[in-house]
């Protein structure tokens, strides 16, 4: 069994070990060098050799099924720890006296901030996402308007 991002390659993969095209392909996109997703149903297929494949269509995305309270149990050291930091609403990113950062790996800490993001923003509408894509565009904007008057451009 085939499985995979879309675009990957999985048909291809198949038509190859087929020795011949049993499965549609789309083309190569010119900026990344991936196939289109073009595959949309699974489906078996006998090889040459004896074999059976099955070429399933590519998985667009991967989103975990956590939430703020799953993250907690998940991670246990981080909740028993954050008692302890010095301001109740410490997000144990660069607050001082903060009881995680100072017990928990930098790697275990980065993994339970993105895991947050993550379940934070899939909670969002998609108006909201939208809302915040355009405030990310409007900081970036306004941070390289700063930049250029600061290097005498503007």
């Amino acid at each position: 069994m085939l499985l995979g991002s879309s675009g990957a390659g999985k048909s291809t993969l198949t038509n190859t070990l087929a020795g011949y095209a049993i499965q549609d392909t789309g083309a190569v996109r010119e900026h990344d060098s991936r196939g289109k997703h073009t595959t949309t149903a699974r489906s078996l297929h006998q090889l040459p050799s004896g074999a059976c494949i099955i070429d399933t269509p590519g998985v667009r995305t991967l989103r975990p099924d956590v939430d703020a309270q799953t993250l907690g149990q998940l991670f246990g050291d981080v909740a028993a720890l954050s008692g302890a930091c010095r301001f109740r609403d410490c997000q144990h990113a660069d607050e001082p006296g903060c009881a995680v950062r100072a017990q928990v790996a930098p790697e275990r800490l980065r993994n339970y901030h993105k895991l947050l993001r993550e379940s934070r923003r899939d909670t969002l509408s998609a108006l909201d996402r939208q809302r915040q894509l355009a405030d990310w565009k409007a900081r970036g904007r306004a941070g390289r308007q700063r930049l250029e008057m600061n290097r005498g451009d503007g």
